[in-house]
């Protein structure tokens, strides 16, 4: 690489940087948070961005916030981090798998913590479910979630649930890299606070050729979302319960505008569904 290539490589990633730092929150003009000037610092330094001595590659840094957000279930975050993704050059379909695999991430954390008190199985009949191979080549070994006896005994549920879940171990690099990947899925299992999946996750990022510090990024940055959402719904919290005759969702808006028809037909989640009751 000659030094032109490395001085347009820095003005690329200059104008990307730029481009992900979001506006001062409202909150910010609530009374007595401005008193403190070096708390004020060292929030925006840390908490409204990331840290200069951050090592993980400003291509990344949506794609991880947004897993992060999607895993405190924080609505804002998403659109934030979509929309910034989307703005820095990831295509909607490496959202979406971004999306997938945190997901994919939450469910197993989750039916990890669920099922841990029913045991581990010794053996698992790998010939029935040839998805392990593909688990035991991206992690080096196979997950214990996924040896839990109450997962292993019901053949037709595991094989749907290795299917469902293959986005957080698929080594593929057809729609994002393999690091990402993990990336993405190390913030999630770092927010659901999933042990074993920080410590398979932060290896796996390694092997993909992630560095011990840009493992230790990823993790770290937990705190920068936690305190971000908190902050953020400390403020943004009704000040009084609205009247319920005013309430509406999303949904319904679409069904007062007519974007359903009036009538249709059997639903197969749902049954038949009659928008006018």
């Amino acid at each position: 690489m000659t030094l032109q290539d490395e001085l347009d490589d820095a003005k690329s990633a200059s104008k990307k940087l730029a481009k992900t730092e979001l506006p001062t929150p409202g909150y910010f003009s609530a009374k007595g948070l401005l008193h403190d000037p070096q708390w004020v610092d060292s929030y925006i330094s840390l908490v409204l961005q990331w840290p200069k001595s951050c090592t993980i590659a400003v291509d990344g840094r949506q794609l991880i916030g947004l897993a992060k957000s999607l895993a405190f279930m924080w609505e804002p975050g998403i659109l934030n981090h979509t929309d910034l993704a989307l703005e820095t050059g990831f295509k909607p379909e490496q959202i979406t798998e971004a999306l997938k695999v945190a997901s994919a991430v939450v469910g197993l954390a989750n039916l990890d913590k669920a099922v841990k008190g029913f045991g581990t199985a010794t053996h698992v009949d790998r010939k029935k479910h040839n998805a392990f191979d593909k688990i035991e080549k991206f992690f080096g070994t196979i997950p214990e979630v996924f040896m839990r006896i109450v997962i292993v005994e019901d053949p037709v549920w595991l094989e749907d649930l290795l299917a469902v879940t293959l986005p957080a171990y698929d080594n593929r690099s057809e729609i994002i890299s393999p690091r990402l990947r993990t990336y993405v899925a190390l913030a999630t299992a770092s927010v659901v606070g999933w042990e074993e999946g920080i410590r398979l996750y932060g290896n796996t990022a390694q092997s993909f050729g992630a560095t011990e510090k840009e493992v230790h990024d990823v993790v770290k940055s937990v705190f920068k979302t936690s305190v971000s959402n908190s902050m953020a719904a400390g403020f943004r919290t009704p000040c009084h319960i609205p009247r319920l005759e005013q309430y509406s969702t999303i949904l319904s808006s679409y069904v007062e505008n007519g974007a359903f028809s009036q009538k249709r037909k059997k639903d197969r989640l749902i049954g038949s569904v009659n928008l006018k009751e």
